[in-house]
């Protein structure tokens, strides 16, 4: 199996997508694009359905109505045994960070190439390159409980990035900072963007994409209410 982006197709694809959780709709009939190598926002009050949104790009849950297609591979049509194929394309930068706190971090970083089966020479050049990136080389062997949030973060930002991914989704990657380290953050989406990676971010912070230039798909109790530009 191979990732089939053929740049014919959106990176990703929503067509009349609905989904609901026991009786209530998480999303209502969705349908919007993402072009390859496009940075996005996505926005809306809690419990709007960002997240919603994003699991179901990397398939933590199925749309119960309508089709997805991630780089040409529409997603209801996919084996089980396709999707870890799948989800190696796509980093995530988790709300809640989800570190091995047991772990360094350079092994936390380095478990994404791991898993991939990669050499220990290619992760540890290509650890130590995605950590300078984000300005932590200087912290490889420190554990995540003597970081700070914004420091935690950018180990995430590594740890999503290091395998080259080719999309990026990231569910409210700077909640819990300061606006400096927010912003430090934010910049590094840019460079990341900027080399070719599709970027989606899920935020309710409007200060992050006021006057960017950027798409922004707003969501409001599972419907899309607006799709413009800032």
């Amino acid at each position: 199996m191979t990732w089939a982006d053929d740049g014919n197709n959106p990176m990703i694809h929503f067509n009349g997508v609905t989904k609901d959780y026991d009786n209530q709709t998480a999303l209502r009939d969705i349908t919007f694009s993402v072009e390859k190598g496009e940075m996005i926002f996505v926005t809306g009050p809690s419990g709007s359905g960002k997240t919603t949104l994003l699991k179901l790009i990397y398939f933590a849950e199925k749309p119960d109505r309508g089709t997805i297609s991630i780089a040409g591979w529409e997603t209801g049509q996919l084996k089980e045994s396709s999707i870890p194929f799948l989800r190696r394309n796509i980093g995530i930068v988790f709300q809640d960070f989800r570190l091995l706190h047991n772990k360094n971090v350079f092994e936390n970083v380095a478990m994404a190439l791991r898993i991939r089966g990669a050499g220990e020479k290619e992760i540890k050049a290509r650890v130590y390159e995605t950590l300078k990136a984000v300005n932590l080389r200087h912290k490889a062997d420190v554990f995540p409980r003597r970081l700070s949030g914004g420091e935690q973060q950018r180990v995430v930002i590594s740890r999503a990035i290091v395998a080259e991914p080719t999309v990026i989704l990231a569910d409210e990657p700077t909640g819990n900072l300061d606006p400096d380290t927010a912003e430090g953050v934010m910049r590094t989406f840019k460079e990341i963007n900027a080399k070719g990676t599709t970027v989606l971010i899920a935020t309710h912070n409007r200060e992050l994409f006021r006057n960017s230039g950027r798409r922004v798909i707003r969501l409001d109790m599972g419907n899309l209410v607006a799709e413009d530009r800032t």
